[in-house]
């Protein structure tokens, strides 16, 4: 992902259309120049290290400002957002579901719910609560083992560490904060992200399958939006999570997989009139033998 939005940085210079996810790293490749970058910043940011094929927040860690970092092969590195917007105290990120049928032209389905997912612990950038992973990490899997998660029970339940976006829009409206400009600039982040992903997906492809119309990919979008409600791109999610951990999951991935089988036109499986079908092209088959069975020997 971000070899594909430094390259669409470097296509379009003294532009800020693609600045829009924090600079990163991959090690070991680019650890000199980590190491000469935070040297010469003055050792004045936070990063947050993680392993470039894992999930679930597993070897994840934040890196403070004169903390040591070694090489370490198959990891990213990328500058912590060390002012998110808070909700009550607590750090948040958004899960945007985005299904994507096409590349060349390029379609592109938000889809109109998602996650809020909530840190369990209230944030601090303080250099001492760097190793609180429930302070700084939002991700289920790693909060859920929390004292203080607090499982969804239903649609407008407050006090859950895990909201819907009809939630979030209603808190945001309460303390007068313009939702719909904000999911706005998501949608900016998310058209300019598959813009740059283009030229990579489409030559793949394009060299394995004669029909550009036959893949679909659902993609889990992670936004983190800083203190001046600006969205940040952490990661993409390739075939995200569609388990359901609570009623609140499940109907949220429920509708998300009707809609997009519905999208992308499944039709359901009928045994009966497939039979059928069969049992017909069989006939056909048979017929169409007998009659060049007859032809050839009335030509002998």
């Amino acid at each position: 992902m971000w070899k594909n939005l430094l390259r669409a940085q470097k296509m379009f210079p003294g532009t800020n259309d693609f600045y829009f996810c924090p600079k990163t790293y991959i090690f070991p490749e680019d650890y000199r120049k980590f190491c000469i970058e935070r040297e010469s910043s003055g050792n004045k940011h936070m990063y947050i290290m993680k392993p470039a094929a894992s999930s679930c927040g597993k070897g994840i860690k934040i890196v403070g400002p004169k903390t040591q970092v070694n090489k370490k092969n198959g990891y990213v590195v990328s500058q912590y957002i060390s002012n998110p917007h808070l909700i009550d105290g607590f750090k948040y990120d958004l899960r945007i579901y985005v299904l994507v049928t096409c590349f060349d032209p390029l379609k592109i389905f938000l889809f109109k719910e998602g996650l809020v997912r909530f840190a369990t612990q209230k944030y601090s950038n303080n250099p001492k609560y760097l190793e609180k992973r429930f302070v700084h990490l939002t991700n289920y899997s790693v909060n859920k083992r929390a004292d203080d998660y607090v499982k969804s029970g239903g649609q407008d339940d407050e006090d859950a560490s895990k909201w819907n976006l009809y939630q979030l829009k209603s808190w945001f409206q309460s303390n007068g904060i313009d939702y719909q400009m904000i999911l706005g600039r998501i949608k900016d982040v998310v058209i300019k992200t598959c813009i740059a992903h283009e030229p990579q997906i489409t030559g793949t492809y394009s060299r394995c399958n004669k029909n550009r119309n036959v893949c679909f990919e659902i993609y889990g979008f992670d936004i983190l939006l800083d203190s001046k409600l600006r969205p940040h791109l952490l990661e993409i999610n390739i075939s995200p999570s569609l388990s359901s951990s609570s009623p609140l999951d499940k109907k949220i991935k429920t509708t998300l997989i009707c809609d997009t089988l519905n999208i992308i036109g499944v039709t359901p499986y009928d045994r009966k009139q497939h039979e059928k079908e069969q049992e017909s092209l069989l006939k056909k088959r048979l017929l169409g033998l007998d009659k060049s069975t007859t032809q050839y020997k009335i030509q002998q």
